[in-house]
């Protein structure tokens, strides 16, 4: 790749030889200055005759000598461009030299699905990469040449325009697929802006687009936690419009294979978004078919740690279709710290995506901050506002869940938030500027912040201090505290991921308590823009009992009702507790989703806490300094590499998949090519023996262009040696005074 940039800075293919060649100019000049001061001159009288005639000539004498200078200049200087192979920089001059200046662009899809193999057969990309290959060492590197990817990996190839060098030949042919997900549409973007910039510097410019016609690559998977690239088809067919706007033709060679099929592992995740040591761990997987038929009895083998740890049976999964299923590892975590999940399928065609991991950081208990404005009074038999809510987050002795720890407002400004999952405040007043930027920082880094009111509370104060908009937390603007006419209850006719549990145990007979909660107070709450806050529950009133909002990585939710008994009678109701529990395992956001990646994305540790860290090649993974607010961390670059990075001590595990909205590589058909890209079906050349057409014995890289340089070259030092004869006043002048002597 190194050798190929000076070629496309200068316009020649040997430019080093151009650069020697223009170097020679400065002879002719040095030998012209040398003459002039060949001859002493001495004055006498006898000159004084014939230097008056020559004053009478100086300027002619000059302007023939400048003007030999100037085309024995300029035929070095073609001499030197013809040698070097110039590339006319522009249209008109590549057709008044005769140079054809064809310019070919090729996108080539390189992404992880072109690694499908089929049945004893190379895969669809070291066919791709054969074809390529063949073309460039057949094409007798007449014309240019860029190398697009096609992936959302964009390194290792050719973006400027090059010559069809064997250098182009080998960078191609040392290629190999990558693991990143496709994106033709970034692939295109690049190509067209290359066009645009070479619109006068080529007569014929041409695209050409190999890929392996999978789906994924037209239409993605949608998928709610990937990022998908919605409109991909709108998106290529505008593009392909804007490059032909170029007037470069469009061709698309289809190298997939028709009959292609896959099973892959699109998700893997923590059914409750933590691991607890010594606890079962229940684990969510989603297989997706891109067969042809259907699939029965698929088995999903889980390992945790590389050991065997269970299996899970999908009786059956319908062609272009995808099942979630939930299963219990068959051991524990038993060492708290960072711990790989393995989820995988038999192996087909395509083994990258049959495998998925997860690396999950397993606790002792979770711990959880309460910071309580109603501290109470034992001695007057007050219950502080947090004492319901601490024994439901710890009824037991020991082997509790959660660790809940209560503070007092006042202690807050001095608690550090780094080891809790969730701060809950319980009718505390709103917390200083000091306070609500840590309280930022701590959510958008995965944190639970969850807000009960109380009479302490001022809707104002807290709007005001953690902001209700577009770079706010709270889901919803805190009004003030409504004392209804008669009592509410919570509404339960509306299913939601909070109450649904206790609906379906009312429905069963069981009583829980939750269709009779008695609400004699609640705050206002007002929610402004419904697609970034959600309702989780409601009173009966259809006014808002519990919003929540994401905010970063983390979750901001406010109840509208105490967590204490002085506005409700629910903390003294049986279904509190398994309320409490159900509502944290919903708010608590995933904290081991910045362990687990997508290809092409990077991490970042605090700084002083990374070692080392090496990839799934064993090459280490270099680490950068880099500022995030006030906090210094030290980041990753892209990680292109699917599979497990860790330091030397295994403690620190990074875990990176292929992107799952790129599972269905079910082949289409070369009409559905055509029609997606809005190109004529016959620009569509499905199982394709070769690219373009080989000619033997073709021109230079240059073209005619160098050739004609040359003869030019020829003719202007011809043009001087004619010249410089007539320009010779002593040689003619003698060959006039022989002939008057000669005569009788």
């Amino acid at each position: 790749m190194s050798l190929l940039l000076p070629m496309g800075v200068l316009p020649f293919v040997t430019p080093w030889l151009f650069a020697a060649g223009a170097a020679s100019v400065s002879i002719p000049i040095v030998i012209h200055l040398l003459n002039r001061r060949r001859f002493r001159i001495q004055a006498w009288a006898a000159m004084e005759f014939l230097l008056a005639a020559h004053r009478r000539n100086v300027r002619k004498l000059k302007l023939q000598r400048w003007l030999l200078l100037l085309l024995r200049c300029l035929a070095l200087l073609l001499l030197a461009a013809g040698i070097a192979q110039f590339l006319p920089p522009g249209a008109v001059l590549g057709a008044i030299l005769g140079n054809a200046s064809r310019l070919t662009v090729v996108v080539w899809d390189n992404a992880y699905t072109t690694q499908y193999r089929p049945a004893g057969q190379k895969t669809v990309f070291v066919r791709s990469r054969s074809l390529l290959t063949h073309w460039l060492d057949g094409t007798g590197t007449q014309g240019r040449v860029a190398i697009i990817s096609g992936s959302k990996n964009p390194h290792g190839l050719l973006d400027a325009p090059a010559p069809a060098l064997a250098a182009v030949s080998r960078l191609v042919s040392n290629q190999k697929a990558t693991d990143a997900a496709v994106d033709l549409a970034a692939g295109l973007k690049r190509a067209l802006t290359l066009l645009q910039k070479q619109k006068t510097r080529a007569n014929r410019k041409r695209l050409w687009l190999i890929t392996d016609g999978a789906q994924a690559a037209f239409n993605p998977l949608n998928a709610a936690d990937t990022a998908t690239r919605a409109g991909t088809a709108d998106r290529l067919k505008t593009l392909i419009s804007e490059i032909r706007k170029t007037g470069a033709t469009v061709r698309v060679f289809d190298v997939g294979d028709p009959h292609a099929g896959n099973m892959a592992i699109t998700h893997l995740t923590l059914a409750r978004h933590f691991a607890l040591i010594n606890r079962p761990l229940r684990v969510r997987v989603s297989v997706f078919n891109a067969t042809a038929m259907p699939q029965a009895r698929v088995i999903v083998r889980l390992f945790l740690d590389q050991v065997a740890a269970g299996a899970v049976t999908l009786p059956r999964i319908n062609p272009g279709s995808q099942v979630t299923v939930e299963a219990t590892l068959g051991a524990d975590i038993a060492v708290a710290g960072m711990h790989t999940i393995t989820a995988r399928l038999p192996s087909d065609g395509l083994t990258i995506d049959n495998t998925r991991r997860l690396v999950v950081h397993a606790h002792r208990r979770m711990r959880v901050l309460l910071v309580d404005g109603a501290p109470g009074d034992p001695m007057a038999h007050r219950l502080a506002s947090t004492a319901w809510l601490s024994t439901a987050l710890a009824p037991l002795a020991q082997d509790n869940t959660f660790a809940p720890h209560v503070i007092s407002t006042i202690e807050l400004s001095s608690q550090s938030l780094r080891h809790y999952a969730a701060v809950i405040f319980s009718d505390a007043p709103a917390p200083g500027s000091g306070s609500a930027k840590r309280l930022r920082a701590f959510v958008h880094a995965g944190g639970l912040l969850l807000i009960f009111p109380g009479p302490a509370v001022t809707g104002g104060s807290w709007s005001a201090a953690l902001k209700t908009g577009r770079t706010g937390l709270l889901p919803a603007v805190m009004g003030r505290v409504i004392e209804p006419a008669k009592a509410l209850h919570f509404n339960l006719t509306a299913g939601n991921a909070i109450t649904e549990p206790f609906i379906a145990a009312r429905q069963s007979g069981i009583h829980t308590g939750i269709g009779s909660v008695a609400i004699t107070r609640y705050l206002a709450l007002h929610v402004i823009n419904p697609d970034r806050s959600r309702t989780l529950l409601s009173f009966s009133n259809a006014e808002p009992a519990l919003v929540s909002r994401r905010a970063g990585r983390g979750e901001v939710m406010v109840a509208a009702f105490t967590c204490d008994t002085r506005w409700t009678d629910f903390p003294a109701q049986p279904s509190f507790l398994p309320f409490v529990y159900q509502m944290m395992y919903f708010g608590i956001p995933d904290r081991n989703a910045r362990w687990n990646l997508h290809v092409g994305e990077r991490f970042t540790l605090p700084a002083g806490s990374a070692q080392a860290i090496v990839g799934p090649d064993d090459k280490p993974v270099v680490l950068r300094d880099q500022h995030i607010g006030s906090r210094l961390v030290v980041s990753s670059p892209r990680l292109w590499h699917a599979g497990l990075y860790r330091n030397a001590s295994r403690r620190r595990l990074i875990a990176v998949n292929v992107d799952p909205a790129d599972a269905d590589i079910r082949h289409l058909s070369a009409a559905r090519i055509a029609a997606l890209l809005g190109v004529p079906a016959a620009d569509v050349i499905s199982d394709p023996r070769r690219l373009g057409h080989v000619r033997v014995n073709q021109a230079s890289i240059g073209g005619n262009a160098g050739q004609r340089l040359l003869l030019l070259a020829l003719l202007i030092l011809l043009a001087e040696t004619l010249l410089a004869r007539a320009f010779s006043r002593y040689d003619h002048g003698g060959a006039k005074a022989e002939k008057r002597g000669s005569r009788p």
